[in-house]
């Protein structure tokens, strides 16, 4: 029966949603689209694992963390949980593989993942509770998100979708898997939120997926603090001085609780086939359209490249010089896919970035904004015998509406797990995070994750 506390505000409410969900009230669409994004973000987590900027941060944090029992998942060391949730989420996002709602530029699984399966090594967590934990949080984080990016929401592009509001449902997820009732995930929301934070001045740097990782460490310290009696403010979101008014000068708060329990926003995640920016990925479909179709790279004269008014905001970076900058850059993601025909990790590595033919086609790309959807792009590229060819894409792969299949996601997990893993051990886990809601402990999952002598 709902209770009392979820006839109040906003907040209040999406507390009691995140109380009384269980998983037996999930449908059986919820269950599989929430198994889908931890074999996404698990797979993430283990590719990233070695990647510069998380072994940077950990160089510079494990010393002060101590033996502690959380996973560092990919690397077989232990931590303390706020460090593990840190760390671990900051490899989710390091290769820019993670999710993205389809609604907003937020990418709210790492977080939210990260900062349960921190506690899962000492807490008795089952599956089924860790999936019921994360679609609640992710729940949470995609509604904070709408209310104030999503129209007829506004929200100034400069701020973090991700750094605002995944700390939130990370909290959300961390207090439910924590136990705490209604009031104290209402606590935990109120300690988050007020935490807010993440510039999108950082893009292309290594700082920049500091700010996933950040979110997941706050919510998961947001909750533990309400765990030990900290007090937070009421009705953080939609309150006076709250979230939303800070966040928005048009906020939409029907979106924190409109449909809450009846449609789950975790069915609304999408996943990235490529390892950019999600900005960049109608782009490199354009592009590898065109290869298929005409494929005379050498005799390409000119690019014109019409996406939607956010990708040549967050994209538009001509000649990158780092593979965190190639990774949201249109150009280079356009040219990149040319000249090697894929858009994988080599291509945003430094040999691609430093190639004299991608330099050159990077060149003489010319960028426009077009009354196009996000998930679509224009390419025309004009030969050097004067023809001129236009391809059209109007959902790329992983949009949506055009999604990956199951198939592709365990592809995509052994791409990554691989990196890490020998093949048995790869395969294995995927399983694992495939029936990852039949698991008695949540552990087992995350003992599978360390390599094997």
């Amino acid at each position: 029966m709902p209770s009392a506390h979820d006839q109040g505000g906003a907040t209040a409410r999406l507390a009691a949603f995140t109380w009384q969900l269980a998983f037996d009230r999930l449908p059986a669409p919820t269950v599989h689209a929430a198994r889908r994004a931890i074999v996404n973000i698990v797979g993430c987590c283990l590719g990233g694992a070695g990647h510069e900027t998380v072994q940077t941060v950990g160089n510079a944090l494990l010393p002060l963390g101590g033996t502690g029992t959380a996973t560092l998942i990919g690397s077989g060391r232990r931590t303390d949980p706020l460090t593990a949730a840190l760390v671990n989420c900051l490899g989710s996002a390091a290769y820019a593989f993670d999710d993205t709602h389809s609604q907003t530029i937020l990418h709210p699984s790492g977080a939210v993942a990260t900062a349960v399966l921190a506690l899962a090594d000492e807490r008795d967590l089952s599956g089924a509770q860790f999936v019921a934990a994360f679609v609640a949080g992710v729940e949470v984080a995609s509604r904070a998100s709408k209310a104030v990016a999503t129209a007829p929401a506004a929200c100034d592009i400069g701020w973090s979708q991700t750094g605002i509001t995944a700390g939130i449902g990370a909290a959300a997820a961390a207090a439910k898997a924590l136990g705490l009732d209604a009031r104290g995930i209402e606590q935990a929301i109120g300690i988050a939120a007020i935490q807010s934070s993440g510039l999108r001045i950082a893009h292309g740097t290594m700082s920049s997926t500091y700010i996933f990782g950040h979110a997941g460490q706050c919510g998961l310290r947001a909750a533990l603090l309400a765990q030990a009696g900290l007090g937070g403010p009421a009705a953080s979101l939609e309150g006076a001085h709250g979230f939303l008014q800070l966040f928005s000068d048009h906020p939409h708060a029907p979106y924190l609780t409109d449909g809450l329990g009846t449609a789950f926003e975790v069915e609304s995640l999408t996943y990235k086939p490529y390892p950019y920016g999600i900005v960049v990925h109608p782009a490199i479909d354009a592009a590898l359209q065109w290869l298929s179709r005409h494929g005379n790279v050498d005799a390409i004269r000119s690019i014109e490249l019409q996406v939607h008014g956010n990708g040549l905001t967050l994209g538009a970076r001509r000649h990158p010089t780092t593979p965190l900058e190639a990774k949201v850059s249109l150009c280079h993601g356009i040219a990149a896919t040319l000249v090697f025909g894929r858009a994988g990790l080599a291509e945003v590595d430094l040999p691609a970035i430093g190639d004299a033919r991608v330099a050159r086609l990077r060149e003489i790309i010319e960028l426009a904004p077009g009354e196009i959807a996000p998930e679509a792009a224009r390419l025309t590229v004009g030969l050097a015998d004067g023809a001129r060819h236009t391809v059209e894409v109007s959902h790329c792969r992983g949009s949506i509406d055009n999604p990956m299949s199951d198939e592709d996601l365990t592809e995509k997990f052994m791409g990554q797990a691989l990196l890490r893993l020998k093949p048995p051990q790869a395969s294995a886990l995927a399983g694992l995070c495939w029936r990852v809601d039949e698991l008695a402990q949540v552990r087992e999952l995350l003992a599978s994750t360390r390599p094997a002598a």
